[in-house]
């Protein structure tokens, strides 16, 4: 029985140290997809900014007509 002992606790901390790189992996995955999740944010910041500027510049050059028309 003393030696199944320490076989035992061979396996079980083989597989406990399976279990914990998992874990990792699994913690590495998360960060990578975190990382995509903000790249994709700043694109879209970036894009509706694009927009909204180019309403300002039509929204100018509207007003610009109106004013040209009015006098």
């Amino acid at each position: 029985m003393s030696r199944r002992l320490p076989a035992a606790l061979l396996a079980i901390s083989l597989l406990s140290a399976c279990g914990v790189a998992d874990v990792g992996s699994s913690a590495a995955t998360a960060a990578k997809i975190k990382a995509q999740e903000a790249e994709q944010a700043r694109a879209t910041k970036a894009q509706v900014e694009k927009q909204l500027e180019a309403a300002r510049q039509q929204e100018e050059q509207q007003r610009k007509a109106i004013d040209a028309a009015t006098r």
